[in-house]
């Protein structure tokens, strides 16, 4: 393995956590802050970016890793076709939430609380044992639990302890169940995945529920979607951004449930195929009712994550490989939309529809900037939810026709919210109910440049969705492993 690679697998997840402990000890002032935690996160943007590039030249899960025996747990990080990609993509959604934070935000230890979201990420996308990936994900959760605690709001304190609590002993009990049966079926090291992957030992399915469970939780499925809406819209928005929008409850589907569960995804991909249609439609339905843009991104996020869920519950090469990249899409798109509208709200004061309106006049740059977004978020082509769409598709409608007849009316009722929320912002006059938006203010330089930079990158991928689609290698293998069994319990 190449020094620099080694050396960037503990850098990626480790100097965010570094750089947290400096803001929230170290620095004082929240220009400091601001200035401290860019200068962190720039550099592991760039690293992010190198080890993707390097990747990409090579045969995806053709593993680069860094491995040390700690007991139970196993010190493995690795980069490869599967985490390659979401290294820049958590990377550059920190480094625009914190350029685009305004300063007076800032204070109360905001930045050190983004940085330890970022490398709780980091972490977990890197992790191939899966004690520490489980640990790195109950971590990821802290800082917007003592967030809500910060805030002083009753609600979202008891929203964010059940989610952190039942996260951590869901988590906790299926490893030390997974570690006490690896051991005694011979597994040297019983939670590193790559040993679990090709030993002949088959996890209990109870272990498998609990950790789909979380990573089903993570993705903001019904009915476990309860406090994403919730959070979107009541905790300090820029940590609720990098902690909320992330792909890490799809990757959690892909890393476990893919490799080493089976005997769990296999028999219960038709029930996750009727809640991710489920949850693409209730999403989709509640987003159209809505009146806060915080709470329209919620709930089409959770939409989306229903279309992903579907994806991989096809258990085909094509529909798990669009619902990855669905997954990745959905990050960029969800996340310029909430950054914009966060942008509106610190100007206007707020993100009601019903007090906005001919936005487009002064702010024709942020206007154009939602308008393509928004049209990327539901499939327009040359983007790459398009290609994504059209993998899931191809997936499922040899098998699940009546399914992608349902997907194709959530994205036309995404697309109804979307337009409806650009044009009740940005179009028509101002609201009567509004204040006085003459002096509203256009993006500024910083500000085009990060969201523009997150427009480039969907049309990028939709024209040149290759790179990406390495995702789909390996995981192919791991799709027959699951067809097996459950083909067995059908005979």
């Amino acid at each position: 393995m190449s020094a620099w690679v080694q050396y960037s697998l503990i850098f990626l997840w480790l100097t965010p956590l570094l750089a947290a402990a400096a803001l929230r000890w170290g620095v004082r002032g929240a220009t400091k802050q601001r200035a401290l935690a860019l200068g962190f996160a720039l550099p592991i943007f760039l690293v992010a970016c190198a080890l993707f590039v390097h990747e990409g030249t090579r045969h995806a899960y053709k593993e680069d890793h860094l491995e040390q025996g700690l007991g139970w747990l196993h010190s493995h990080f690795a980069v490869d076709g599967l985490n390659a990609v979401l290294l820049p993509l958590t990377a550059g959604l920190t480094l625009v939430a914190l350029l685009m934070t305004p300063r007076a935000d800032m204070r109360a230890g905001l930045a050190a609380k983004i940085m330890v979201v970022e490398g709780a990420l980091m972490g977990s996308f890197l992790a191939l044992d899966a004690g520490v990936l489980s640990s790195f994900v109950v971590l990821s959760l802290l800082p917007l639990w003592f967030d809500a605690r910060h805030r002083g709001s009753r609600p979202l304190q008891v929203i964010m302890k059940s989610l952190v609590v039942a996260t951590g002993l869901a988590l906790a009990v299926a490893m030390i169940g997974l570690a006490f049966e690896a051991s005694a079926a011979g597994v040297q090291n019983p939670l590193d995945l790559v040993e679990l992957t090709k030993s002949a030992y088959s996890p209990s399915p109870w272990i498998g529920t609990l950790v789909l469970a979380v990573a089903l939780l993570r993705m903001g499925i019904v009915p476990l979607h309860l406090w994403f809406p919730a959070t979107a819209q009541h905790s300090t928005p820029h940590l609720a951004l990098v902690t909320c929008l992330t792909p890490l409850g799809s990757f959690m589907l892909a890393r476990l449930a893919l490799a080493i569960f089976p005997r769990v995804l296999g028999p219960a991909a038709p029930l996750l195929m009727a809640v991710g249609v489920f949850t693409a439609l209730y999403g989709a339905f509640l987003a159209v009712g809505q009146f806060d843009l915080r709470r329209i991104v919620a709930w089409f996020w959770v939409s989306q994550s229903g279309l992903v869920l579907a994806g991989f519950a096809g258990l085909d090469d094509a529909s798990v490989s669009g619902a990855l990249l669905q997954a990745m899409s959905t990050v960029v798109e969800c996340g310029g939309l909430m950054l914009l509208t966060l942008a509106v709200e610190v100007r206007a004061n707020t993100t009601d529809l019903r007090k906005l309106g001919g936005l487009a006049h002064n702010a024709p740059r942020m206007a154009t900037a939602y308008l393509i977004l928004a049209a990327a978020a539901v499939g327009f082509p040359g983007t790459i939810s398009f290609v994504a769409e059209d993998l899931v598709g191809q997936g499922l409608l040899r098998e699940h026709p009546f399914v992608v007849g349902l997907l194709f009316i959530v994205t036309a009722v995404n697309g109804i919210t979307l337009w409806r929320a650009f044009k009740r912002t940005f179009l028509g006059p101002p609201s009567p109910h509004a204040d006085d938006l003459r002096g509203f203010e256009d993006l500024r330089r910083w500000e085009s440049y990060a969201i523009w930079g997150m427009v480039g990158t969907l049309l990028l991928g939709g024209f040149l969705p290759e790179p990406l689609l390495a995702v789909r290698r390996g995981v192919v293998d791991k799709i027959g492993r699951i067809e097996a069994p459950a083909s067995v319990e059908r005979h």
